[in-house]
């Protein structure tokens, strides 16, 4: 039997709705040979990333995509970006997301006047500052950690600590930094910690250098962390413990790494992989199409549809997709030795830009391969997946695929 390889595609927030472009999606809209030419030769669907009118996270769709119920395991999402940045999290531990971000204080109250601190560049300059600060007064240790762009992750470590806290982003401007609360006494205990982390922070960051540089600039301070996703380490059997497997994960997102991690594959190095716009697509594709050779499963992240989508721009999402059409998936159909591999390409959850945030619709789904039977499909988009072989499905993409490499055990007699 020959040796399969299997390759995910998750473009995230692929899917839209009609009232994007006219009348149409921007995947429907968008010119692209080589997605068309791969439906051609397999088979399409619509997948509930996680069932039929929940509205995703990108967290909870990912592990249902790996083959995981995120009722049942889903712990919140901070541990899964800690974890994709490489920080040590440990049981016991509370993990969060974090985010830079612009305050004015005004009457004693963190006023939040941008939640991005302007689509900081780059928080890493800040980092000694944030992990200056002492919470000794309450027993615990932390460690923050800046990822891409203006996000970050913060670990609390220490006895009596609780993931049962509200978070202190208020997810709007003009409103004050929300307060952490919880109803119980050791997340009483870790709001009170989390609120002193605010405030402490702030100090640190109000009159830093940097900051006064960016004023100067005319630019927007990053004077301010919002925490939110507070998550204990989740306990997750590995895929490729389940699958007797090696796999390997391709992303620039921190969470997208940390999911992949947990799901037991190997985060690769791939410089220009920037889980944005602007990030180097034919890197992705040249790392998969290396990878091929010692790993049963490849899991290729991309995350410019998405951006897009929430910030409202139909035809920058049209034009990404057309870019990762050029750029990543003309390069794998013209060299992927087609009778070892089985493709799927989908996306995470729908995020329509005329809405700009995710929505309970499904998504579109492509397997192809030497074991997927073609259904006569002509082109790649939400409603040529409608009328496609595969139907309509929740999640577990990574079990699908493997099942066509014939992977994996059997259940039953």
């Amino acid at each position: 039997m020959k040796k399969m390889t299997g390759i995910l595609v998750i473009l995230d927030g692929l899917a839209g709705r009609p009232t994007d472009l006219n009348g149409a999606t921007c995947l429907e809209r968008a010119v692209t040979p080589a997605l068309d030419r791969l439906a051609a030769r397999g088979a399409l669907g619509l997948m509930d990333p996680v069932a039929p009118g929940v509205r995703p996270g990108s967290d909870t769709s990912h592990l249902s995509i790996f083959g995981y119920d995120p009722q049942r395991v889903y712990t919140g999402r901070g541990a899964f970006e800690a974890l994709g940045i490489g920080m040590d999290v440990r049981g016991g531990d509370v993990c969060f997301r974090a985010n830079f971000a612009t305050v004015e204080e005004r009457d004693g109250e963190l006023i939040v006047l941008d939640r991005r601190a302007g689509r900081l560049p780059d928080g890493k300059p800040f980092e000694e500052a944030i992990n200056g600060i002492r919470l000794d007064d309450f027993g615990v240790e932390f460690f923050f950690r800046a990822s891409t762009e203006h996000r970050g992750a913060l670990v609390l470590r220490g006895p009596g600590l609780s993931p049962a806290v509200s978070e202190t982003d208020p997810h709007a401007v003009g409103v004050p930094v929300s307060q952490a609360e919880g109803h119980e006494a050791g997340a009483r205990r870790t709001a009170e910690i989390v609120n002193a982390f605010t405030r402490r922070a702030h100090e640190a960051l109000r009159d830093h250098p940097l900051n006064r540089e960016r004023a100067r600039r005319g630019e927007l301070p990053a004077n301010a962390i919002l925490l939110r996703g507070a998550a204990a380490m989740p306990h997750l059997r590995p895929v490729t413990d389940e699958y007797g497997i090696r796999g390997v994960c391709i992303a620039g997102g921190a969470l997208y790494k940390g999911v992949a991690r947990l799901a037991g594959l190997t985060v690769l190095d791939v410089p220009g992989a920037t889980g944005d716009l602007k990030t180097d697509l034919r890197a992705k594709a040249r790392a998969a199409l290396s990878a091929r050779e010692d790993s049963a499963l490849i899991f290729v992240h991309i995350k410019g549809t998405d951006n897009a989508a929430h910030d409202g721009d139909a035809q920058a999402k049209r034009q990404f997709i057309e870019r990762a059409d050029r750029e990543f998936f003309a390069p794998l159909l013209a060299d992927l030795p087609w009778d070892a591999v089985h493709l799927c390409v989908s996306g995470d959850h729908t995020t329509p830009p005329a809405v700009g945030e995710h929505t309970a619709d499904p998504v579109p789904v492509l397997f192809v391969g030497p074991a997927v039977r073609p259904d006569g499909s002509r082109a790649f988009g939400e409603r040529a997946a409608g009328r496609g072989g595969l139907g309509r499905f929740a999640g577990r993409l990574v079990p699908q695929l493997l099942g066509y490499c014939d992977l994996g055990p059997k259940f039953g007699a």
